[in-house]
């Protein structure tokens, strides 16, 4: 059964909106990595783990000494955190009076919380302003991003790339996949498929073979 999906975490939020903004300030993509890490105040490694993670999971292209940018999805996402963290800054400066850096000091933990049903209030309320308080443009209500189709392993067919989106078994098979290093944002290829429903992989460039009985377990996202 084919599974929908939108998950994405804050931390992953922070780095496709910090693209956006990059992008809002005039900079032409691909972004550099190295401006992503000084925003966020992350190392050069960590930046890199996540850009690869987002990379694998469609939200961004990653070119190699070059910098990121957005997918269609990814600028979907971003369009719709920014626009929760500012219908939120309107409401801290307008209604509660605070100033605008602090407002969006506290609207940036808002945004990641708010579900699509009260930013729609919210926004209702508010006389859905446009802007923020600092001017910036509030993307639209139709920047919700679509949620992603996920299906299990047990479904893939030789040659198909995909992602680990979850991985829904009991221990102690939930921690040998683990250990196999198939966890949530790890890219796959499919190699082959066995007359029993068992599958050949490569997974972080190497090969392994998992039987039927775990790969109805593990749900994936195709690239």
């Amino acid at each position: 059964m084919v599974q929908q999906q939108t998950g994405t975490s804050e931390a992953e939020e922070m780095y496709l909106i910090t693209i956006a903004r990059a992008i809002e300030d005039g900079r032409s993509e691909p972004i550099a990595v190295s401006l992503v890490a000084r925003i966020l105040d992350v190392t050069g490694v960590s930046a890199n783990q996540m850009i690869r993670k987002l990379d694998s999971r469609g939200y961004l292209v990653y070119e190699p000494y070059r910098g990121v940018s957005l997918t269609e999805h990814g600028r979907a996402v971003a369009s719709a955190v920014l626009r929760r963290r500012r219908l939120w800054g309107v409401f801290l400066t307008d209604r509660l009076g605070l100033s605008p850096a602090r407002a969006d000091e506290v609207a940036c933990d808002l945004e990641h919380v708010t579900p699509p049903d009260v930013v729609a209030q919210l926004s209702g309320f508010l006389g859905n302003p446009s802007s923020g308080p600092a001017g910036r443009t509030i993307p639209a209500a139709n920047a919700e991003p679509v949620p992603i189709e996920t299906v299990p392993l047990s479904t893939l067919a030789a040659g198909t790339r995909a992602s680990v989106v979850a991985v829904d078994l009991p221990e102690p098979q939930g921690g040998f996949i683990a250990e196999q290093g198939l966890v949530p944002g790890t890219p796959i290829e499919v190699l082959g498929v066995g007359i029993h429903g068992d599958r050949l992989l490569v997974v972080n460039g190497e090969c392994i073979h998992l039987g039927a009985d775990l790969v109805d377990g593990i749900v994936m996202e195709i690239r």
